[in-house]
This record gives structure tokens, sequence and C-alpha cells, in this order.
């Protein structure tokens, strides 16, 4: 479960600040940087999420049942 919030923690810190820019900066910017930063976040954070849900699952179904 730590892996899954993690890494969906770390996908919304790489997009929070594009989102500000969009919310508060000058309406003809080009946030280049911060656009390349929220992609990178997306990838990082679904691959993470990925790892998160297999290693739950596989948690889940060596549980000893009782």
């Amino acid at each position: 479960m730590r892996i899954l919030i993690t890494s969906l923690t770390a996908g919304g810190v790489g997009i929070a600040p594009l989102l500000l820019y969009i919310l508060l900066g000058p309406a003809d910017g080009n946030p280049i940087g911060l656009g390349l930063l929220a992609v990178l976040a997306v990838a990082v954070a679904l691959v993470g999420g990925l790892i998160g849900a297999v290693t739950l699952g596989v948690e889940y179904l060596r549980r000893p049942r009782s």
C-alpha cells in the first residue's frame, strides 16, 4: 500500500506546478518545462501505481485465511 500511495503522491507533486501555473500564471505563457515535468510525473506514477497494485494483490492472495 505504501508503494501505491507514494507513487500517487509523486504524480500529484509533479502535476501541481503546472496546475498552479495554469491557475495563476499569465494567459499567454508557455510552460514547456512544467509540461514535461507533468508528463514524466504521470509516467512514473502509472508505473509505480501498477507495481503497487500488483504487490498489494500478491500480498492479499498470500495472506493466510482463517
